[in-house]
């Protein structure tokens, strides 16, 4: 209850001071055509995304709409719109649920509005400068710490501006990875709206700078004179499998989507390369294990379980895999109704059961179905195993970690975990398209509620059992600190 007043409170807060800002000379949609669109929005949100209300209370949601159609006095640009309903967004506190400004009207933002010109980080609780794209050249402010921005703290700010995208559960830790680069300047605009100067207040440097507000033509014109190394970063591989010190085995894996393993890796499948890595791991007699999922943000399902299978035994891993409704229908009494479907034909027919509320829950044994892995791999590994975690682990790369996690398999290093512990709603994502102002939301469909044993904190992620944040300069040296903390730290003193 206290965590719904505070988030209404946020909301307040925002809408308050929205009539006081400027966003830019953009077309104004009428008033009455706004409240259609929150409408929808609404009926979007509560008749089709099944996990809306499980971190958000459905009274907490119904309160927080009904004060933005207070707010909607008179017409408004798309963007003055954008800020009131973003939050509402938010509320689903789940992170594959997106909102997005028409195209034509970002293409029309980057052309004519001003941004913050500098590129951050947030490293922990702290902010930093990465890269100066002002017109200040002569400034050596990269890797400084931010002490504030026109009298606001970095955290205060990150707080306002990170309550217009939401993350899954209450994880703060993502929606601060989430504002890296020139994200924050972007979203900075999108809350704060149009400013001249911005004054920025750096540690160890005495006086704050002054720094104008740049198109980002110019500030990407700064940037690629100044740091043009940036522009030739080598891509790491996706996939990738290393014998450290002659005795440790190191695997690092990117993603789980299949289709990127197939066009970008030798072994066009998951299932190879993991046969083939603990293959090796066997055949070295290796007893140590760093497995890295810390840039994981998910894909294709089941390669969760696929990779978890090399280490656990198989159990029944979502307790439930269900979906709200296979087909509603939004209507406003206005605009064209609006049909979102979830599951195809044969998926709904063969792998799912219908409820007596009407909901569809998938079955134990079709398709995917329920359990951890459907085959036992030749190579088991039953070292000692560190599993290296951060704030963009997420979706499937959360999963895998939470299944470690309640199994008790893994020493977790790093950060923790952007996807919910206790799972998350994606799956099919269907994209609602607000006809008068034309702002895209993307609404996740399936919630896997997955079998953990409780760990004391409701909404957040994997915790690590060691927290290790980088420092600024080994962000700026694209160091891995987990990495560096397991060998140097860890492995080195066993």
């Amino acid at each position: 209850m206290l965590r719904a007043t505070v988030l209404l409170l946020c909301i307040l807060i925002s809408i308050s001071i929205i009539n006081a800002q400027y966003f830019g000379s953009f077309s104004n949609i009428e008033k009455n055509q706004l409240l259609d669109d929150l409408e929808l929005l609404y009926q979007g949100l509560d008749k089709f995304h099944t996990g809306m209300y499980w971190y958000s209370s459905k009274l907490s949601v119904e309160s927080a709409f009904r004060e933005v159609e207070k707010q909607i006095q008179t017409d408004l640009n798309t963007l003055e719109f954008h800020k009131l309903i973003a939050p509402l967004v938010a509320l689903s506190r789940e992170d594959h649920t997106d909102i997005s400004l028409p195209k034509k009207l970002k293409a029309q933002i980057s052309e004519e509005a001003s941004f913050l010109p500098l590129t951050f980080v947030f490293l922990g609780n702290d902010l930093y400068c990465v890269n100066n794209g002002s017109d200040l050249h002569n400034l050596a402010i990269e890797g400084k710490l931010v002490e504030s921005i026109n009298g606001e703290t970095p955290i205060k700010i990150a707080d306002k501006i990170s309550s217009l995208f939401a993350s899954d559960g209450f994880i703060k830790t993502v929606k601060y990875r989430d504002l890296e680069g020139f994200s924050f300047s972007r979203h900075y605009f999108y809350y704060y709206g149009i400013l001249d100067t911005f004054e920025i207040k750096f540690k160890k440097i005495e006086q704050p700078i002054k720094f104008k507000a740049l198109k980002v033509n110019e500030i990407r014109t700064h940037l690629k004179s100044r740091y043009p190394h940036d522009n030739k970063k080598v891509k790491r591989k996706i996939l990738d499998y290393q014998i450290l010190k002659d005795s440790i085995a190191y695997i690092y894996i990117r993603t789980f989507d299949n289709q990127d393993i197939k066009n970008y890796t030798d072994e066009k499948t998951l299932a190879l390369f993991l046969k083939n890595s603990f293959q090796s791991i066997f055949e070295n007699n290796l007893k140590t294990l760093i497995l890295d999922v810390s840039n994981n943000t998910g894909g294709s399902e089941g390669n969760e379980g696929l990779l978890y299978s090399y280490f656990g035994n198989n159990y029944q891993k979502y307790k439930k895999v269900k979906v709200k409704s296979q087909k509603v229908i939004l209507d406003n009494g206005k605009d064209q109704p609006i049909k979102l479907k979830a599951y195809g034909f044969w998926e709904r027919i063969f792998t799912t059961k219908k409820m007596p509320d009407g909901s569809l829950e998938r079955k134990k044994n079709a398709g995917f179905g329920l359990m951890a892995y459907k085959k036992e791999p030749q190579y088991k590994f039953s070292g000692k195993t560190y599993v290296i975690i951060s704030p963009i682990t997420y979706s499937a790369g959360s999963e895998f970690s939470n299944m470690m996690s309640t199994n008790n398999l893994a020493t977790f290093v790093g950060q923790e975990t952007g996807g919910g512990y206790a799972g998350n709603t994606s799956g099919y994502s269907k994209t609602l398209v607000l006809p008068n102002s034309k702002i895209e939301i993307e609404i996740p469909t399936i919630q896997f509620i997955m079998n953990v044993k409780p760990n004391g904190a409701k909404g957040r992620g994997v915790m690590p059992d060691i927290e290790v944040i980088p420092t600024i300069e080994q962000y700026l040296k694209g160091e891995n600190a987990p990495l560096l903390f397991i060998q140097n730290k860890l492995i080195a003193t066993e």
